[in-house]
């Protein structure tokens, strides 16, 4: 048994199939491929609806793919009308994406709350940004939602910001004398080195900037990654408690139920019983009444 098969059919199938189908792949498979098959975890409902979409609409995460692309060779050359063309595009692409997964959820019989339409808006806006999140996401096979917190530097309409650029040094010159214009040409020539020299400054503090920002980042989406898994367990441990509260709920109803037909019938017994107890009494009265006579005639 293959697992990257199963894999691929296990997180084709609903978050409720999951675990099912899960435990029983792995009881027919050996060793190391099944304890890998019981390693995997059950999706999250965003990331069930990622791994749908990837299934049901392919080229429209294609597509999603190809404008992230495009997205960011339009930040990197800075290239603000390029961006302010794609962004639109952007958000009605991830707007009509996350409406045809809920409708193909909703033909499944699952209903997607606004929270789970959050997070695989949060899902898809990654995969624009991020190549990796991209080969994640067309995988379809994705555990929980994406998410991004940074791509470079923009603003709220899309555009890269606007950085106030770094002033190259004034270069002092000498006491003023007389000099002929080749001299002239050949002084202004430390200009324009400072100037490059600034520019070379500025971009290794861009980068310098960029790489802590970056490391920033994974450490922070670490931490929201094991928030989530400790959310998904907790999650998966509350409704295993709830299913155990509404089984208790019914052996508790069953009791009762027994309870109340016990009680009519101890009551219907104790009815018959004072019955039988009169007439019993009615019974020894006359017997000794009979054998009072009996005794006298003799």
């Amino acid at each position: 048994m293959d697992l990257d098969t199963v894999a691929v059919e296990l997180y084709g199938l609903t978050p409720d199939e999951f675990t099912a189908a899960r435990n029983q792949l792995a009881k027919h498979a050996d060793g190391a491929t099944a304890a890998a098959i019981k390693a995997l975890r059950k999706p999250t409902l965003s990331a069930w609806l990622a791994n749908l979409l990837v299934r049901t609409d392919p080229d429209g995460v294609n597509t999603l793919t190809e404008l992230g692309e495009d997205l960011r060779a339009a930040h990197l050359s800075a290239d603000g009308a390029r961006l302010r063309a794609l962004t639109p595009r952007r958000h009605a692409l991830v707007k009509q994406l996350v409406a045809s997964a809920g409708k193909e959820a909703k033909q499944l019989g699952r209903t997607v709350t606004p929270a789970v339409a959050d997070r695989l808006t949060e899902t898809l806006d990654a995969a624009l940004i991020d190549p990796g999140a991209a080969q994640l996401l067309r995988t379809g096979q994705l555990t929980s939602a994406l998410r991004h917190v940074g791509f470079g530097v923009v603003d709220e309409s899309g555009q890269p910001a606007r950085l106030a650029p770094l002033k190259p040094r004034a270069v002092r010159s000498a006491p003023a004398k007389k000099t002929s214009k080749k001299t002239a040409k050949v002084a202004a020539a430390p200009d324009r080195s400072g100037a490059e020299l600034a520019l070379q400054r500025r971009r290794a503090e861009l980068q310098a900037r960029a790489n802590e920002v970056e490391t920033d980042y994974r450490e922070a989406e670490q931490e929201r990654a094991d928030a989530e898994a400790a959310l998904d367990a907790n999650q998966h441990d509350l409704a295993d408690l709830q299913a155990t509260i509404d089984r208790l709920a019914d052996e508790l109803e069953q009791a009762r139920r027994q309870l109340q037909s016990t009680q009519r019938e101890t009551s219907s017994l104790e009815r018959a019983l004072a019955r039988a107890t009169r007439t019993a009494a009615v019974a020894q009265r006359r017997r000794d009444a009979q054998q009072q006579r009996l005794a006298d005639f003799g």
